[in-house]
């Protein structure tokens, strides 16, 4: 999920929902998750296999169907793989350079930060992180594991170091700093934002109910190791409760301290105008105005000024791995039961797709390019909205998965098949998962929560997604069926762990 990443997607958080209270999203925020949360737990529990979702869906519902929204999953992480690198050199990289600028006196690095800005430049240096992501797939299962916890480690450090800067200062202090170093001042900018948002910068309930659901679709990531839980050993009522069910209460915690530091010290007011501006184009600032910029202004130190967008850099690294592993795990179900072609289903000694992470290699080098280039991939600014459809459709199997697949669900774990009366608890959050999923789909994209106007075109792009899936499904089941392969029998059963 990112114990950090908040300290960036609070730009486009504040100029989306200007009037929202943050850090009273948090707990509504992880309710909503937590239900989520559950149906994904037990699901893995009952049926602990590579590729999480699709597996359920396909046995409980029908293949199909399970690629279809499987799928949708998978296109977007495809393009996750390659923005995070584009956006660490993009955006990161710049605030790490201008941190130091400000923080030394020496320009040179404010040199380095605009050199950035030239798409040849950044297309190389993420074309540079995306070869090391790719290398790091070759390895052994244990071994990212080790590395991303090491990763994870890292920006826990960073994390309390950054609180630790916050707790220590206040708003005064911070203004009187950024008055006489940025070259304008928070009055200007407040003014200048507000003037463009054409109404005064306060907190409403309206704004705060709405914010809660950017709150809630930062918590995206945790149900991820549902989809390669084939490969973690041990009990996975333990292991996929910790990672699926406690790891949002953590995060939960993490993000409200972050967000309440940083109202505190740089105040709802000057982070929603100087978000607002620029998002608009209209900044003031070097960089973006995250507060891993804002920092470099209450501090002398340039190795504290360094490390928080150090950190943030660190993050999408680390989000390019998970979104580079996962899908890959999801194509080899795919392959399993020859929806793709078998041959990537193949593994090495270690239990590395290696045919998989090639292909995923060539499109995510792809998706590099385009972001860099051409922005072929805006609808991703609509993945909210093709992602919890996808999830509703998870929640609709978890609903009937005690009714549709009763020989299956008796034989689960006991923790599966408890019941208030007669009635599942897995099909009590399901239904309720359902509602919540379709709410959040619409909410992502309706101009009255998001503030900006909708693209019908990104929109449909997402549904396309969906119906190339039960193309691509179609295709691949009649010619199974021409080769006397009956792909209906292989889906009858769990695949081997």
């Amino acid at each position: 999920m990112g114990i950090l990443v908040n300290a960036f997607w609070v730009v486009y958080a504040s100029a989306a929902y200007p009037n929202a209270d943050l850090p009273a999203t948090v707990l509504p925020g992880l309710i909503i998750n937590m239900i989520v949360a559950y149906v994904y737990w037990m699901l893995s529990t009952a049926m602990p296999r590579t590729g999480g979702d699709y597996v359920w869906v396909g046995r409980i519902i029908h293949p199909s169907i399970a690629f279809m929204e499987n799928i949708v999953f998978v296109a977007i992480m495809i393009t996750w793989a390659g923005y995070f690198p584009y956006l660490a050199i993009s955006t990161k990289l710049p605030m790490v350079f201008t941190n130091l600028a400000i923080t030394t006196g020496n320009q040179s690095y404010a040199a380095i930060s605009t050199a950035l800005s030239d798409p040849t430049t950044i297309f190389i240096l993420s074309a540079v992180i995306l070869t090391f992501v790719v290398g790091t797939m070759f390895l052994p299962v244990k071994q990212i594991f080790r590395f991303m916890i090491a990763l994870f480690g890292i920006q826990l450090v960073i994390y309390v170091i950054f609180i630790g800067m916050m707790v220590s200062t206040n708003n005064a202090a911070f203004v009187a700093a950024f008055n006489a170093k940025s070259g304008t001042t928070v009055d200007s900018i407040v003014t200048s934002g507000t003037s463009l948002i054409g109404s005064p910068i306060t907190y409403t309930s309206a704004a705060t109910s709405i914010g809660i659901v950017y709150t809630m679709l930062s918590f995206i990531g945790y149900a991820n190791s549902a989809y390669f839980a084939g490969e973690v050993k041990g009990d996975p009522r333990k292991s996929q409760g910790l990672a699926i069910f406690v790891s949002p209460i953590i995060f939960a915690v993490f993000i409200y301290i972050l967000y309440a530091s940083m109202y505190n010290v740089f105040g709802h007011d000057f982070l929603v105008a100087a978000a607002t501006l620029f998002v608009n184009g209209k900044s003031p600032l070097p960089v973006i105005p995250s507060p891993a910029y804002l920092i470099s202004y209450i501090t002398d130190n340039p190795t504290l000024a360094f490390l928080v967008p150090f950190g943030l850099f660190l993050n999408d690294i680390g989000f390019a791995v998970v979104y580079f592993f996962v899908p890959t795990r999801n194509i080899f179900a795919y392959s399993f039961d020859r929806v793709l072609p078998a041959k990537f289903a193949t593994v090495d000694k270690r239990g590395v797709p290696y045919y998989t992470v090639l292909l995923y290699a060539i499109i995510a080098y792809f998706s590099v390019y385009v972001n860099v280039y051409q922005g072929w991939f805006a609808f991703t600014a609509y993945a909210n909205f093709g992602w919890w459809i996808s999830a509703a459709i998870v929640m609709f199997a978890a609903a009937i998965f005690p009714y549709k697949r009763k020989d299956m669900f008796e034989s689960s774990p006991k923790i599966v098949t408890y019941k208030i009366g007669s009635v599942p608890l897995l099909t009590i959050f399901g239904g309720i998962g359902i509602f919540l999923s379709l709410f959040i789909s619409y909410s992502a994209i309706v101009p009255a929560w998001t503030g900006f106007p909708i693209n019908p075109w990104w929109v449909a792009s997402m549904l396309f997604v969906m119906v190339i899936g039960l193309v691509i499904y179609a295709i691949s089941y009649l010619y199974q069926r021409s080769r006397g392969v009956p792909m209906e029998l292989a889906t009858k059963e769990l695949p081997p762990v």
